[in-house]
C-alpha cells in the first residue's frame, strides 16, 4: 500500500518538477501590423511560463520561450489569438508575426518554421473601433458664447486630468455645472433611479480603492512612466475612460495591462 502511494505521489509531482526545469531562451520578436495601424502596446503573454511583455512603438519585443510554449497575442483593436512556439523559432531566436485583418478569428496558430524563418502570418478579425474626426475641436475654448467669461476665484483648478474627465470640477466660470445637472436629474429621474445612481457611485469608490491598493505609485511610475504624484490621478482617469471591476479579475490581467498602457499614453498627452 505504501509503495502504491509513493508511486502515485511521484506520478503527480514529476510533471511539475519537469515543467520547472524547462530551459527557455530569449527570443527577439516583432509584430508587423497593417499600414496605418499602431504597433505599440500589443501584449505578448507566455501562457506556459506566465510571463509577458508589451511591444514598443516599432512592434518589437523580447520574451523567453521554449518549444511548445504558447504565446497569447492581445491588442485592443484585434481579436486575441495564440501562437505555439516550434523548434525553429527556439533555435533561430527570431520571431515575426504579421497581422493581416481577415474575416475569421484564429484561436491558435501553430508555427512550423522548419526553414528557420520564424515568420507567421495571422489573418485575424479586427474589432471595429470608432473615433471622432481629428478636425473636430470640442474643447471649451472652441465653443462660441455671447458673453465674455473670465476666470476668477470661483473658477475650477486647471490641470487635474482626472477631475476634468470625471466631470467633478465644482465651479467653472462661476457656474456649478454639477449642481445644475443634478437639479435637472431630480426632475427627470424618480427616487428609485437616484438610489441606483448612489449605488453606482459607491461601486466606483470601491473600484478606486481597490485600484490604489493594487497599483502603488512606484509601480505606475516604473511601468507607465507616470509621475508618482500623479499616479492616483491617472487611475481615476483610467476609470473614467472605461476601466471596470471585470478587468481586475485574474483571467483578465492581460487585458487590464494593455488597457492601462494605452490610457497612460492618452493621459500624458492630455497633461502636456
Amino acid at each position: 500500500m505504501v509503495k502504491k502511494l509513493l508511486f502515485l505521489l511521484f506520478f503527480i509531482i514529476s510533471p511539475i518538477l519537469i515543467a520547472q526545469d524547462i530551459e527557455r531562451v530569449k527570443v527577439e520578436g516583432k509584430i508587423i501590423v497593417p499600414q496605418g495601424e499602431d504597433a505599440e502596446g500589443i501584449s505578448v503573454y507566455n501562457i506556459s511560463s506566465q510571463k509577458g511583455t508589451v511591444t514598443d512603438e516599432d512592434g518589437s519585443f523580447e520574451i523567453a520561450v521554449a518549444e511548445n510554449d504558447r504565446l497569447q497575442i492581445f491588442a485592443l483593436q484585434y481579436k486575441t489569438f495564440t501562437v505555439v512556439m516550434d523548434k525553429g523559432v527556439v533555435e533561430k531566436r527570431k520571431l515575426k508575426i504579421f497581422l493581416n485583418p481577415g474575416i475569421t478569428q484564429l484561436d491558435e496558430v501553430v508555427i512550423r518554421p522548419y526553414d528557420l524563418s520564424g515568420n507567421i502570418r495571422a489573418d485575424i478579425e479586427k474589432i471595429p473601433t470608432y473615433s471622432i474626426g481629428k478636425d473636430w475641436d470640442l474643447s471649451y475654448k472652441s465653443l462660441e458664447f455671447g458673453y465674455d467669461f473670465r476666470p476668477d476665484e470661483q473658477s475650477s483648478i486647471k490641470g487635474n486630468v482626472a477631475e476634468e474627465a470625471l466631470g467633478t470640477s465644482h465651479l467653472e466660470y462661476g457656474l456649478n455645472f454639477v449642481s445644475i445637472l443634478g437639479g435637472v436629474g431630480n426632475l427627470l429621474f424618480p427616487k428609485g433611479e437616484k438610489s441606483h445612481s448612489r449605488e453606482k457611485m459607491q461601486e466606483n469608490e470601491v473600484l478606486s480603492n481597490n485600484m490604489q491598493k493594487r497599483f502603488s505609485r512606484e509601480f505606475i511610475y516604473d511601468n507607465f512612466d507616470i509621475p508618482r504624484d500623479k499616479a492616483f490621478d491617472f487611475l481615476y482617469f483610467a476609470q473614467a475612460e472605461g476601466l471596470n471591476k471585470e478587468m481586475l479579475k485574474p483571467e483578465n490581467e492581460l487585458e487590464l495591462m494593455s488597457f492601462l498602457q494605452q490610457k497612460s499614453r492618452e493621459y500624458k498627452k492630455r497633461s502636456e
